[in-house]
């Protein structure tokens, strides 16, 4: 699948919305990994390496999910790679197992899509919209 911005919108809408989140609330990236029941291991990897996560729908009850993050890189990169890998898990069909390290300018459309979801979840645009004045939206002058 090609990247589309408001398909991938959608996806992140009813993933926010299936996991209790409103539209717009910031993310405890943590506890989400809690609720969902995906062991996450963190530790130093490579410094081209940021995370992998792997699906195994064999498993009787609910199908094993393991990611694995990169505990060097910043904890926004770390952040970044969750959210990342949470497209891997629960909106990519049949994902198969593969080095992931996002932001690097893949071409892959399966890539592109999960780097959009990630940017989407973590940054949504009515949360960001929500924390900028009326008037510097209007104006199309916002401060820092």
């Amino acid at each position: 699948m090609r990247p589309n911005k408001f398909v991938i919108e959608k996806q992140v809408s009813e993933f926010r919305s299936d996991n209790g989140l409103s539209l717009s609330e910031p993310i405890a990236l943590k506890s989400l990994l809690l609720k969902l029941n995906i062991l996450t291991i963190f530790r130093p990897l490579s410094e081209n390496f940021s995370g992998m996560c792997l699906k195994d729908n064999n498993t009787s009850n609910e199908e094993a999910k393991i990611k694995e993050e990169n505990s060097n890189q910043s904890q926004g990169r770390q952040h970044f790679t969750i959210a990342h890998e949470l497209y891997h898990l629960y909106i990519e069909e049949n994902p198969t197992p593969h080095k992931c390290n996002p932001g690097n300018g893949s071409k892959d459309p399966v890539e592109q899509c999960a780097d959009m979801f990630a940017s989407s979840l973590l940054m949504p645009e009515t949360g960001i919209c929500q924390l900028i004045s009326e008037t510097e939206l209007t104006t199309k002058n916002i401060s820092i």
